[in-house]
């Protein structure tokens, strides 16, 4: 076939076709302008939702995070004041258990311990009371007592006699620092 068209319009009818494919891409170019600008817009609803949703749930906890705080703040308050009052106590009164032991490492035989308190006088603390079979042994304890390293005195308060049993009461001062 013999193409006998001029050559104007041979190029007038590529053009057109040039066109209609260029407005087809262009309409869908359009479509998916178009779909993408609505995901998008979708996508900022959503984002604004939950971000509203989370600062309200955030708003929520914190209230209920101070009305907690406004309950345990003062019961922890109070339980740090008794650990600070216990922590003192054991850190400045006298541990019996230690002075026992002291006693018991130097305590001749035949003396036995019947009483130990506080005095609450602050040179000499503690006092004992002992019972012995013999007058020396109350002052063999007097004199041990003071080989102990916490005891810095022991003074001979009363010695009574009962029977074949002698009742003393020795008080005893401690070193600087050892009554605890």
């Amino acid at each position: 076939m013999i193409n006998l068209m001029p050559p104007d319009l041979k190029e007038q009818i590529r053009f057109a076709k040039m066109n209609r494919v260029a407005l087809n891409y262009a309409k869908v170019l359009v479509l998916v302008v178009l779909v993408l600008g609505g995901i998008f817009a979708w996508a900022l609803i959503q984002v604004q939702q939950q971000t509203k949703d989370k600062t309200t749930a955030v708003t929520q906890k914190m209230s209920e995070v101070s009305a907690l705080k406004s309950q345990v703040l003062p019961k922890a308050q109070d339980a740090s004041d008794r650990i600070a009052a216990i922590k003192y106590v054991q850190s400045t009164h006298t541990r019996f258990s230690l002075l026992i032991a002291d006693i018991a490492k130097v305590i001749p035989d035949g003396v036995k311990l019947n009483q130990l308190q506080l005095t609450g006088n602050d040179k000499m603390p503690v006092q004992v009371t002992i019972t012995a079979d013999q007058y020396d042994q109350v002052l063999a304890f007097r004199n041990a007592i003071i080989t102990s390293p916490r005891i810095s005195a022991a003074d001979i308060v009363t010695i009574t006699s009962s029977g074949h049993a002698f009742n003393a009461t020795v008080i005893l001062g401690f070193k600087p620092g050892e009554a605890k």
